[in-house]
């Protein structure tokens, strides 16, 4: 028998956790964490303003990485998480 593969391989077949509504966010404490890319800057405070226009938070905090390479440190991380209900997080943030 001869079988024909694709030349990356077998694909690594995982198994995902069912999906859940998150609910709405309106009224509800909103994060942000971006890690402030170059090609990004533009884009970026535009999202923000778009989310929170649209979803209309009762509070908002953010946090900027100082760099783009090295994801944000833990403490500041799970500082903001708990302070907030949903998270928006940019690429590599």
């Amino acid at each position: 028998m001869i079988e024909l593969i694709s030349p990356l391989g077998h694909p690594r077949i995982e198994e995902q956790a069912p999906r859940r509504r998150l609910g709405t966010v309106t009224g509800r404490r909103l994060g942000f964490i971006w890690n402030q890319y170059q090609t990004t800057r533009n884009f970026w405070p535009r999202l923000e303003r778009a989310v929170e226009e649209a979803c209309t938070p009762r509070e908002v905090k953010r946090e900027y990485k100082e760099n783009t390479w090295t994801p944000l440190d833990k403490a500041r991380f799970h500082e903001l998480a708990a302070g907030v209900d949903f998270l928006v997080v940019g690429v590599g943030a």
